[in-house]
């Protein structure tokens, strides 16, 4: 797998170095048009808390994101994607669909990409309002209710008034497969699937309204053991932004999600769930880019807040986070960002830890 995914990497870097060498056009066999892209986030973090004489490093640097993305339009009505991550010398695949557009604004996907669950999961990793995405988007991967999964989607895409997306799917997260044949094993291998499904009204171009639900069904039946359940949630959200001038903005995101997670035979006691999340961002960019600074051309201020509840019946397991921090901006495809975070559970005996983060995000 490892050795594919680097041809692949190594295939399509020859093909973008060798077009001006040539002043040849690459001809595409089977699509209109190619369209490639990446993205390289370097970062570093340190942990304060952390002793230097711990087993664990305090601080250090890591390739978060190393990406990139290929996409291609086969006719006026169907388009594939492919994305592969490279994270920490790691390669995953991320994206592989089609997409087939009906009745101009309707369309149908099928293959591996994001289900239509939490907003902030749906931005792209290189536009976050700060360096990672919240604790509650992390929180909902855990219960296998967000982020990427296999399955198929119909939907309604629109940049005025209402869209939708319903998806169905394995529910058990990246490359996981259940096709007839798969053999059981852990919780989110198993017959059960994931129903996801989203509305998304927009008011205007500053100002958008979201409802999502996401019901999946996990756990086992084998033989006489039986240990299904099912993990449900519903989310609203919400995006506003602000053009208070020509060259500044103001925007912010939130969501909040109520679920539970129920058992149907021996699996733990039923629970119930919650998260808030609320981030905002204030930007500015300036008339001209500065020559001498590396074409430096704005700056960001951005903070969140973040709540999670991993069982409501017990006070003990809310933990809060506060993350705030600037960041520069190099054009359009370029932007250093600093942010600190606060992590304070509500645990008995627990203490609050600080991390410190940089990263540098490169869109090429």
């Amino acid at each position: 797998m490892k050795r594919y995914l680097a041809g692949l990497l190594l295939l399509a870097g020859a093909i973008c170095e060798s077009g001006p060498a040539t002043a040849q056009e690459v001809k595409t066999v089977n699509s209109k048009s190619w369209e490639l892209n990446g993205l390289i986030q370097a970062q570093h973090s340190y942990n304060q808390d952390i002793a230097s004489e711990a087993e664990r490093t305090n601080e250090g640097f890591r390739l978060r994101r190393v990406r990139f993305q290929a996409r291609a339009k086969l006719t006026d009505f169907i388009e594939t994607n492919l994305q592969i991550d490279v994270r920490d010398n790691s390669p995953r695949l991320k994206d592989a669909e089609g997409r087939i557009t009906l009745f101009q604004h309707y369309y149908v996907r099928a293959g591996q990409f994001k289900v239509p669950f939490w907003r902030e999961e749906l931005r792209s990793s290189s536009r976050l309002l700060l360096i990672e995405r919240s604790a509650v988007a992390e929180f909902l991967i855990g219960q296998n209710i967000s982020a990427r999964h296999l399955g198929f989607e119909l939907g309604r895409s629109s940049t005025s008034g209402l869209g939708f997306a319903l998806n169905f799917s394995n529910g058990s997260g990246e490359g996981n497969k259940e096709d007839a044949g798969t053999r059981k094993d852990g919780v989110f291998i198993n017959n059960g699937k994931l129903l996801a499904g989203r509305a998304n009204y927009v008011l205007s171009k500053s100002f958008q309204l979201g409802l999502a639900a996401a019901h999946n069904h996990v756990g086992n039946t084998i033989g006489t053991e039986n240990t299904t359940g099912t993990i449900s949630a519903i989310a609203p959200d919400l995006n506003w932004l602000l053009k208070t001038s020509e060259r500044n903005e103001v925007e912010f995101e939130s969501g909040v999600v109520f679920g539970e997670r129920k058992s149907e035979a021996n699996l733990p006691s039923d629970r119930s769930f919650a998260g808030f999340d609320i981030t905002g961002r204030y930007r500015s960019r300036a008339q001209t880019a500065s020559a001498n600074w590396g074409g430096l051309e704005g700056w960001e201020l951005a903070g969140g807040f973040s709540w999670v509840d991993d069982n409501r019946d017990l006070s003990e397991n809310e933990t809060s986070y506060v993350r705030f921090g600037p960041a520069l901006l190099f054009g359009k495809t370029v932007r250093l960002q600093f942010n600190g975070e606060l992590v304070m559970p509500n645990a008995p005996g627990a203490e609050n830890t600080f991390i410190v983060r940089s990263q540098a995000n490169f869109i090429f």
